[in-house]
């Protein structure tokens, strides 16, 4: 047996060269920020257990190409114990052993064009990378373990050793894999009223039809009902994962139809520069994500609303055109009418903005179409 464990002790020990970097930052309500920066090696596990001990209440960041696999399963046990929420915060990547670890969170946040990437354990002889049987099996029993279902375990182990699976809300929701986004780190700006999309620097082919189309759905939602939703259901294939969920698209349209008529008059403006795409050539499936500033009202009740929504849209090819298959957003709204650097770098900027952002997530996203919480088994 002792035999057995030093064989795959060595065959989880993938690349884990320099430590990785944890730091905590303590917030309001006795709640704690534990960024988590670098790749993960075996020293890390007692590092970060031991930085932990002493939380009740934490969100862990995370900023990784990989490292060691057991470090990854080990740091997600601890965070699963503890009951932390995980988050890769916007524009930032969490891979390999680090998307082990995230998936230890009892919530699992991905920020505005982050990438969680997935692939088999695998072991170096010689120069050469081979698939691990005995670390999948590790690895498996550990994702058994945190309540991921076989679909999920066969989805995040396909991959193979020198390639990447990188997760999409819409797999993740497919595979039961429960995952949302993390509300939007910065406050709305002032724009002008009745303000349609903005434009956003023209992209060409698959890119660019996928960033027109939701432009368009933009600049449809700000014109009256009528209009919005004479044309709403050309935007939709037949079954859309909408904030997790596979559903009816008439069901997806009856629930839009109920919030134009909360809010009949609306500005939606999509922020320049916030949106990136990514197209996969071969499926022709698009990921669009970015984030966008409404101004909802209703002469009637004489209701108004500003919020700031982060919006992250899956399309597919249906016939000759491009629909949106997958539709998820988290919204947060602001105080009333008013006027992508790392998270985790060593700019003062970038930390405040992820603190402020951790802080909102802490007090509960609410958006204007429900609230986005996801939640994963924790054992007792």
């Amino acid at each position: 047996m002792r035999k057995v464990l030093v064989i795959i002790g060595g065959l989880l020990a993938l690349n884990g060269a320099q430590a990785a970097n944890i730091e905590v930052k303590h917030l309001e309500a006795a709640s704690a920020l534990v960024m988590v920066e670098g790749d993960l090696e075996l020293g890390d596990i007692e590092a970060f257990r031991s930085k932990v001990a002493a939380l009740a209440n934490a969100t862990v960041a995370f900023r990784s190409d990989g490292g060691s696999l057991l470090a990854g399963i080990r740091i997600g046990m601890l965070i699963r114990v503890k009951n932390f929420i995980t988050i890769v915060p916007e524009g930032l990547q969490c891979a390999s052993a680090c998307a082990v670890a995230w998936l230890g969170g009892a919530r699992r946040f991905m920020g505005t064009g982050s990438k969680v990437g997935f692939h088999a354990a695998y072991v170096q002889k010689a120069g050469t990378t081979t698939e691990s049987g005995p670390g999948n099996a590790v690895l498996g029993a550990y994702l058994d373990q945190i309540g991921l279902p076989e679909d999920a375990i066969v989805y995040i182990t396909q991959a193979a050793p020198n390639a990447m699976k990188w997760l999409s809300l819409q797999d993740a929701a497919q595979h039961g894999i429960e995952v949302a986004l993390l509300p939007p780190s910065e406050p709305v700006l002032a724009s002008e009223p009745n303000a349609a999309a903005s434009q956003e620097p023209p992209q060409s082919g698959l890119a660019g039809r996928a960033t027109g189309t939701v432009l368009a759905l933009a600049a449809r939602w700000s014109l009256s009902n009528v209009e919005t939703l004479r044309a709403l259901d050309e935007f939709y294939v037949e079954k859309v994962v909408y904030h997790g969920k596979l559903i009816p698209r008439q069901t997806l349209l009856l629930d839009k139809l109920h919030f134009a008529e909360r809010w009949p008059q609306r500005s939606y403006k999509v922020r320049p520069h916030s949106m990136s795409v990514s197209c996969d050539a071969v499926s022709e499936v698009c990921r669009v994500q970015g984030v966008m500033d409404r101004e909802l009202a209703n002469a009637k009740t004489n209701a108004k609303s500003r919020d700031v929504t982060s919006f992250d849209y899956s399309l597919a090819r249906a016939g000759e055109a491009l629909r949106i298959a997958s539709e998820t957003s988290s919204v947060r709204k602001l105080p009333g009418p008013s006027g992508g650097s790392s998270p985790i770098a060593s700019v003062q900027r970038g930390l405040e903005r992820l603190l402020a952002q951790v802080s909102r997530l802490r007090q509960g996203a609410g958006g204007a179409e429900g609230p986005i919480r996801p939640s994963a088994p924790v054992p007792h």
